[in-house]
Order: structure tokens, then sequence, then C-alpha cells
């Protein structure tokens, strides 16, 4: 009954690691097609190309290709969880804006909302317990938590 009606710490962190991973995962994917033409991508001279037709100078275009490449890194491992966040929060609000005139269903505007409100989201909560900056930062809560 009580995994029912009560906050299971150790689910909670679980669930933030499943949620990190995975975003860190489609985020690091696009951002490495984008500066290394990994998976599939691009490249940066096409990707620059893509940006700047959509009025985007070249420095913006390299800031958030390696934002979505760096911060899906940085997700996956769980350091600079906050800061990483703040970046793609940021970098997926402009993409929301810059795509909602097509229509926030059809026109995908939902992609970049729905990765900015998970950003958010890790802002709010961090990387919790199982990442590096939990290791790192706060060793001693941390280990205590995942003992109880």
């Amino acid at each position: 009954m009580k995994l029912l009606t009560q906050t299971n710490s150790k689910l909670l962190s679980l669930s933030i690691l499943l949620l990190r991973c995975m975003v860190g995962v489609v985020l690091f994917m696009v951002g490495s097609g984008k500066v290394l033409e990994w998976f599939g991508g691009f490249g940066m001279e096409k990707t620059i190309g893509f940006y700047t037709g959509m009025g985007f100078s070249v420095t913006e275009t390299y800031l958030s290709s390696y934002t979505e490449f760096i911060g899906g890194f940085l997700f996956i491992i769980g350091f600079l969880t906050r800061p990483a966040a703040f970046a793609v929060m940021i970098n997926m609000i402009v993409a929301t804006v810059v795509t909602m005139p097509k229509g926030f269903i059809m026109g995908s505007a939902s992609y970049p909302f729905t990765l900015a409100v998970i950003a958010f989201i890790f802002l709010l909560t961090g990387p919790m317990a199982f990442s590096l900056d939990a290791l790192l930062f706060q060793r001693g809560p941390v280990i205590r938590e995942l003992r109880k």
C-alpha cells in the first residue's frame, strides 16, 4: 500500500535517470548529426545553410547545434545537469517559437516544446541520485538516500 500512496525517492531518481538518458540520447544524436554528420545528419556546413535560410546567424547555428550535441551528452551522464538543462530549454523555446507558425501538432512545434518542458523539469529536479553530479557534489546525502 505504501508504494501506491507515498513517493519513493529511489524510484523517482530512477525515473529521472531514464528520462534524462532518453532525452539525452535523442539530443546527442540530433546534435551530432548537425555537427559531425553522424547518424545520418547533414553536418555543420549544410546545417549552417539551413539555419541561415531561416534568418539565424552562423554563431546562432553553432550555439544551437552544440547545445543539442553537448547538452545531450551531459544529460546522459548526469553532469552539469542544471546548466545543460537551462541551455537546452532556451534552445527548444526558440525552436518552438520558430516552428509555431507552421502549427503546433502538424507543424511540429510540439516536439521542441516537449523537450523544453522536460529540460525545465531537469532544471527544477536536478539530476537526482543516479548521476555524476550526485556522486561528485552530494556524495554523503546521495549514498544515505540510496541505502534507505
